[in-house]
């Protein structure tokens, strides 16, 4: 970034930044040696300095000759912690925009059918990041799947919870996932899969079916979350 684009961002012009750069390289100086020095107009400079003088970043020395002297560039410091300041308000402004605008965009309702339909819905949900809770029917294990886990378990950012169908075709897998240590829970399922992440989305297989829906309500989803904890409290753990 060039110097007059740097000044620009602190607020000053390209020649407020010159007359100041000069005036900290040397100390105090007269009008006419700032002048000089910085290559500015001696028929413009006191037009400049008064400027500097009123934001704060030069200060009259009253001699003979008058004098001109920088504030300390701590000044300029200052003036970049509180645009920092704005700028993470300003990023976390984005983000809440962002997440209206979101969800203004997204259907709240969709539907697929079949493995197509149930494949489309799945690449256009979120990553969970606070929690995943599942209901499963298979316990298929897709590759990369038991790393998958492990990683997010081992990172404890991502609270990961499973009630699973438990039974002599599902055993082996479901042991594979609590060995990865996956919390896990019997329960009874005659054909449905659910997941559901963050408080925003909850994703629905009705298997006999072959019919997958995504739901995307925040109050839908913490009932969910609700009813899902509920049962897997008093589900019995697998180890």
């Amino acid at each position: 970034m060039e110097d007059r684009d740097l000044f620009k961002e602190l607020g000053l012009n390209i020649n407020e930044g010159k007359l100041y750069s000069e005036l900290v390289k040397h100390g105090k100086l007269s009008a006419a040696e700032v002048s000089s020095k910085a290559g500015v107009p001696y028929g413009k400079v006191y037009v400049v300095l008064q400027s500097l003088i009123d934001k704060g970043f030069v200060r009259v020395i009253p001699e003979k000759t008058k004098k001109f002297s920088p504030v300390s560039p701590e000044s300029l410091e200052k003036i970049i912690d509180e645009k920092r300041k704005l700028l993470e308000e300003a990023k976390e402004k984005v983000k809440e925009l962002k997440q209206f605008y979101d969800d203004k965009e997204k259907d709240v309702l969709v539907v697929g059918e079949g493995d197509r339909g149930f494949w489309k819905i799945a690449e256009g949900m979120k990553e969970a990041e606070k929690y995943a809770y599942n209901i499963k029917w298979d316990s298929k294990i897709r590759p990369g799947a038991i790393e998958k886990v492990k990683k997010r378990i081992k990172s404890k950012k991502l609270e990961m919870k499973n009630l699973v169908r438990y039974d002599e075709e599902t055993e082996k897998n479901v042991k594979r996932f609590s060995r990865a240590g996956l919390s896990q829970a019997e329960f009874p399922n005659e054909g449905v899969a659910l997941a559901i992440l963050d408080d925003e989305e909850v994703l629905i297989g009705l298997i006999k079916k072959n019919t997958t829906l995504l739901v995307r309500d925040v109050a839908f989803t913490k009932c969910m979350r609700r009813l899902f904890l509920a049962a897997y409290n008093d589900a019995e753990k697998i180890r």
